[in-house]
């Protein structure tokens, strides 16, 4: 089986950061609950599902009589997923979304949040995506688009930095509607927002440690304190760094595609 980008030692450390710091991204999850809504007896798909941040609030959702199918091109990150969880509703599976083996017209919806950009070839994985989904069906996909100061962030700091770089390519709003379109979605039922994430800290620290994890930003040089100090001075200059009242704010600006078919 080929090595994925997530594999190995990023796989690892991501992992950590979230168990270090499991509410730093708790308005994910509150943007998960209401643009993706999922309900009892649901069956949902979510590829680039990592190492399953959303997958307990998603299967709690849909319960034992709906289905939460997982994806991601990383072994080692749903090896360690299956560790951690076992719900009946829950099905995991080794493969990219470009390369996506699934039912056609089964899924009442299909998620997705900060993956697709990794997808080398995405009018394959969008039109995956169109042929799973039942007619009426809606993908929810949140992901870091072109011209914007977190893609400024990935390409400046996590390029460089990452030991597995990070050579994507990220889409406009104009090339995730043809995107769209060309994979069968009804242009009249696009929909894309502005998602003006906020990721949370209790010191700055904390928030340099923790996307120094993330994004596994190990050839920053120096001891592990001065990479976290680069980190943190690269988040401020970037994405901008915000106190409130006892906590700090880290910006991370996404938008939502929504497309139904």
């Amino acid at each position: 089986m080929k090595v994925a980008e997530f594999d190995g030692i990023r796989a690892n450390m991501y992992e950590q950061a979230l168990e270090e710091y499991p509410l730093a991204r708790i308005n994910d999850l509150n943007a998960m609950k209401k643009l993706l809504n999922p309900k009892i007896g649901e069956k949902i798909l979510g590829f680039g599902e990592g190492n399953g941040y959303f997958c307990k609030d998603i299967s709690d959702s849909v319960g034992k009589s709906g289905t939460y199918f997982i994806t991601d091109p990383s072994k080692d990150q749903l090896f360690n997923l299956k560790n951690k969880l076992n719900y009946s509703q829950i099905k995991i599976k080794v493969m990219s979304a470009d390369e996506l083996v699934v039912p056609k017209n089964f899924f009442d919806k299909i998620w997705s949040f900060g993956a697709f950009h990794h997808c080398k070839n995405k009018i394959a994985a969008m039109k995956n995506v169109f042929e799973a989904l039942k007619p009426g069906g809606v993908a929810v996909i949140c992901d870091v688009f072109s011209g914007s100061k977190l893609t400024r962030h990935f390409d400046i700091q996590v390029a460089k930095y990452c030991i597995t770089g990070h050579d994507v390519e990220f889409m406009t709003d104009k090339s995730a509607r043809k995107l769209c379109s060309e994979s069968g979605f009804n242009s009249k039922n696009i929909i894309i927002k502005n998602l003006p994430q906020k990721w949370i800290f209790n010191s700055e620290y904390d928030l340099g440690d923790f996307i120094y994890k993330l994004h596994a930003m190990t050839k920053i040089p120096g001891k592990e304190e001065d990479k976290i100090k680069e980190v943190i001075r690269g988040c401020k200059e970037i994405l901008g760094v915000k106190k409130v009242e006892k906590h700090y704010e880290l910006n991370w600006p996404m938008k939502v595609l929504i497309a139904k078919k």
